[in-house]
């Protein structure tokens, strides 16, 4: 079964930060697209100590300029994403790069995560005018995944707190004035005893609920987008992908709730890839 989403033989870009210790951004991007069977090129938009929060501040190295040459001989031998992720830049210099290079692209899709805030506040070491640069790409987007925070700073609000189904349902309709056909997943949204995923796609809203775990996940919003990019690449519908992207983020989430007491070092991933490989291998 496949439709408009699958993809070529050509790699999978996919761009946020590596991180030397820890398991998020590009750490956990490439297995789970390796277990998806989807080839992936890699764009490491910034080396990393460690992530960005809870280890003060990390050494952190630029790939600007590396990124150039990248670029410059994918192009020379001949070598063309066939779709796209974009995680965490962390800089404006790198989303300027980046949209220079895809505007010379023919992508199938690509798929933007801003990740650049959470519980109502930014990241740290992000400069002001970040949310703008960040807005900027969302032209180039075919699907962007905000959390409800994230959502709230891109139509220019100040982040609150509440989120029930009609006020998200407006902030989404905001992002459509400009783009009706941008496809949204909200992640992330708090209701009770349940963390609620949105998606919204032509004028329609999908919902889905599942058990809040106890305590801040770090990459799991990295986990989340890695596993819709191997749905689409494998030729799922946007509805699909998204159903399968909740079901196995909480896999994974499961898994390191029980295995990993030191929530900073990320996410735990064994038991996620072999439900990956056995359910994109017989849907």
């Amino acid at each position: 079964m496949t439709d408009q989403y699958v993809t070529s033989a050509n790699p999978l870009m996919v761009a946020e930060d590596l991180s030397a210790i820890g398991t998020m951004s590009l750490g956990v991007a490439v297995p789970i697209l390796a277990a998806c069977n989807v080839p992936v090129a890699s764009v490491p938009t910034q080396l990393l100590s460690t992530q960005t929060e809870g280890f003060d501040n990390p050494a952190k190295q630029s790939s600007a300029k590396w990124l150039e040459a990248v670029f410059a001989h994918w192009t020379l031998v001949n070598v063309h994403p066939s779709a796209g992720l974009i995680g965490y830049l962390g800089q404006s210099a790198l989303i300027t790069q980046l949209k220079r290079y895809l505007a010379e692209q023919s992508l199938s899709w690509l798929i933007l995560d801003p990740v650049m805030a959470d519980n109502g506040t930014m990241y740290p070491g992000l400069p002001a005018d970040y949310v703008e640069q960040v807005r900027s790409l969302i032209t180039e987007a075919t699907i962007i995944t905000p959390n409800w925070t994230e959502l709230q700073l891109l139509i220019g609000q100040s982040p609150q707190p509440e989120a029930d189904r009609k006020r998200v349902r407006q902030a989404v309709d905001q992002l459509w004035l400009h783009d009706p056909d941008l496809k949204v997943v909200v992640t992330g949204i708090s209701v009770g005893d349940q963390v609620r995923t949105m998606w919204f796609e032509n004028d329609s809203d999908h919902v889905l609920d599942t058990r809040k775990r106890p305590g801040h996940f770090y990459g799991s919003g990295d986990v989340f987008t890695a596993v819709l990019s191997g749905g689409l690449a494998n030729g799922i519908s946007f509805n699909q992908a998204v159903k399968l992207a909740v079901r196995g983020t909480a896999v994974a989430l499961d898994q390191t709730a029980r295995e990993v007491p030191d929530r900073r070092f990320g996410m735990r991933l064994s038991q996620l890839l072999k439900y990956l490989v056995n359910t994109l291998t017989t849907h």
